[in-house]
């Protein structure tokens, strides 16, 4: 049996930091929330302004408003010292790797001797914020990726480091499930990981359809969305929600970062994009960006003029009838086959993601079922890329894809030659593959909906 935490200190009172806090005291945790002093007046007032804000957000990221007194607000500078009497503490400051390491060396300096240090990194290698520290911090030191926002997203992606002690992983993966009700998916050390590493390309390649292929905006959000079970927001309105200059800084940083993927071009940042965010046109946060309500109107942006329009009818064909089909899988499976445009769509979208999540294996995770937790649980998929793939056919989605041209990793040629009917059946040989998916954990609970 693992001893749980009763006692953290998150570092970095940030959108991500506050929301880790929270849950953590959700869970019953006393917690701590530290950031930078204030240049000037009460040096706490930066994290009081931001805990104040935290506390408005909708939906709501604490249970009650007695749950928010567990967490006890400080800065660097008064209240450091605290850190030293914490069982976790996990780092959520700005994405600058000197500024990482210098706060891991003055940790390593304070902290128990046994207590666990996570960094809630996204864009940074784990392995590196904690180089130049001991050989016991390293073991006690992984990434602990929780998503946005972590009462609500199920998703707890682990990295450990080459340094970190399973013993430690294991304790994480327990406590992670047991007491914040995450699903956990443990993760490489490569960029953007799991889920944002995917979820990164199907984005980009949803802005590929309007900028390349001539779907207009609504089309693209129409064949995302609900009707393929994404979550309604899609992908413009998703990006519109992140914010258009989040989504050119993480494609930005993360081109540079894999020059071994061969499908890394697509993660190039179009022109348009550019435009957008230097003019200042970010999402929701500045009112418009690919959509902009107007008189309360929804406007999208129409990719010649640059001006805001109504949106034009659809041009998908039997969509509509399709999209009232109530099985899932029965939509997915009339999309693939639809001759008009949406089925054009469909396939050549399907494919193209199929086929680069097969070639992450295992550069990315070692099996698909690692991948298609992550992108359920992290983007609120209701079937993860290869159960998509076997509810296509297995046999069918391979050979559309060599009909296609596109690359199929030699691990999947094993499947197909093994006899296999897909990823998820028969008696679960090979090194990359799984029979129970989404096996529960026993005592597992949801936090989302729990009450304290």
């Amino acid at each position: 049996m693992h001893k749980p935490f009763r006692t953290a200190a998150v570092l970095g009172a940030g959108v991500m930091g506050t929301q880790i806090a929270a849950h953590l005291a959700n869970a019953g945790l006393t917690v701590h929330l530290l950031d930078l002093p204030a240049q000037k007046g009460d040096k706490n007032s930066l994290v009081e302004a931001a805990f104040k804000k935290a506390l408005k957000q909708s939906p709501p990221i604490f249970f009650t408003e007695k749950t928010a007194h567990r967490i006890t607000l400080g800065n660097f500078e008064q209240h450091f010292d605290r850190v030293a009497h914490v069982d976790w503490v996990i780092e959520a400051i700005v994405e600058n790797l000197d500024t990482k390491q210098q706060l891991m060396q003055r940790l390593e300096e304070t902290v128990r001797g046994d207590a666990i240090i996570s960094t809630n990194t996204s864009g940074l290698p784990i392995h590196a914020i904690a180089q130049g520290r001991s050989e016991s911090f390293r073991k006690r030191f992984l990434g602990t990726h929780f998503f946005n926002p972590p009462r609500y997203l199920k998703l707890l992606e682990l990295i450990p480091t080459p340094d970190t002690d399973p013993q430690v992983l294991e304790r994480m993966q327990w406590f992670g499930s047991l007491y914040l009700g995450k699903g956990i998916v443990v993760a490489k050390d490569t960029p953007n990981f799991i889920a944002n590493r995917i979820g990164m390309y199907v984005t980009m390649l949803g802005l590929q359809a309007w900028t390349e292929w001539g779907y207009t905006i609504e089309e693209v959000d129409t064949l995302t969305g609900t009707i393929v079970g994404h979550p309604k927001s899609a992908t413009f309105r998703t990006v519109d929600l992140v914010g258009l200059d989040t989504l050119m800084y993480v494609a930005k940083n993360l081109y540079p970062a894999i020059p071994e993927d061969e499908s890394r071009e697509v993660f190039g940042v179009p022109e348009v994009l550019y435009k957008l965010v230097t003019s200042g046109a970010l999402g929701a946060k500045t009112g418009q960006g690919f959509y902009k309500k107007q008189k309360g109107e929804i406007l999208s942006l129409n990719l010649e003029t640059f001006n805001y329009e109504a949106a034009k009818p659809l041009n998908l064909g039997e969509v509509e009838a399709i999209s009232k089909l109530p099985d899932l899988g029965d939509r997915l499976k009339a999309l693939y086959k639809d001759s008009g445009r949406a089925g054009e769509f469909f396939r050549k979208t399907t494919l193209d993601i199929l086929g680069y999540s097969a070639r992450r294996i295992p550069e990315i995770a070692d099996n698909p079922a690692a991948i298609d937790r992550a992108m359920r649980w992290g983007f609120g998929w209701e079937l993860g890329p290869f159960e998509l793939w076997d509810l296509l056919g297995f046999k069918t989605v391979l050979a559309d894809m060599k009909a296609a041209h596109i690359p199929v990793p030699e691990w999947v040629e094993t499947v197909h030659q093994n006899g296999e009917m897909g990823f998820y059946s028969g008696n679960g040989r090979g090194n990359h593959r799984a029979e129970t998916p989404f096996a529960p954990t026993v005592g597992e609970i949801d936090l989302a909906v729990a009450q304290s």
